[in-house]
């Protein structure tokens, strides 16, 4: 009886082992990456209300010169959308989200809008909306920290009847167009 069960101890011992090379023969050595990945900077604007002939505007710009060498060469990977008050991104009457993708080189801008005529009807009389800007700086051998000042982004609200700008937003946020300047966050 102890012979038949130190034997079937053996052939699951054994078993075992079999199937551990088994596995192990069927994976792929790993190889590591030749290049960090890139990095992301993410720009979050406040709420900001629109309303019956009024439009919103995300605007975006990559500030570095051509020639500039203290960066990695090729574009800057931007993505703009818009956000409601429960956090979804905003759609339009068809249900598409508002958004838009584009690749900035430097010294280039590009912008989104957003129309209050365009958007489903809100429960009240404002569209209340937050912009966010995502940057994907390009990769390259030594990726400089992101620079603050490399990608500009301005939240606008234009009337649409005379294409004045009712107020601009800035990031850091600083409110344009309204006066007095409201006071600064404690601490700056």
């Amino acid at each position: 009886m102890r012979y038949k069960r130190t034997m079937t101890i053996t052939a699951a011992i054994a078993i075992a082992i079999l199937a551990a090379f088994a596995f192990l023969k069927d994976t792929r050595p790993v190889q590591a990456q030749d290049e960090p990945p890139p990095q992301h900077d993410r720009i979050s604007f406040g709420m900001v209300g629109i309303t019956a002939g009024q439009t919103m505007r995300i605007t975006v710009s990559d500030t570095l010169t051509p020639n500039d060498t203290g960066w990695p060469p090729g574009p800057v990977r931007v993505a703009m959308v818009f956000y409601e008050l429960n956090g979804r991104p905003a759609r339009n009457r068809s249900g598409e989200i508002i958004r838009r993708v584009v690749q900035l080189e430097r010294g280039d801008s590009t912008f989104l809008d957003i129309d209050f005529g365009d958007h489903p009807p809100p429960t009240g009389d404002r569209l209340q909306l937050r912009a966010v800007v995502t940057v994907q700086f390009p990769p390259g051998p030594t990726i400089p920290p992101p620079n603050p000042d490399r990608i500009g982004a301005t939240v606008e609200v234009i009337n649409n009847v005379n294409g004045r700008t009712q107020f601009v937003l800035t990031n850091p946020a600083v409110i344009r167009g309204f006066n007095p300047q409201p006071d600064p966050p404690l601490g700056q």
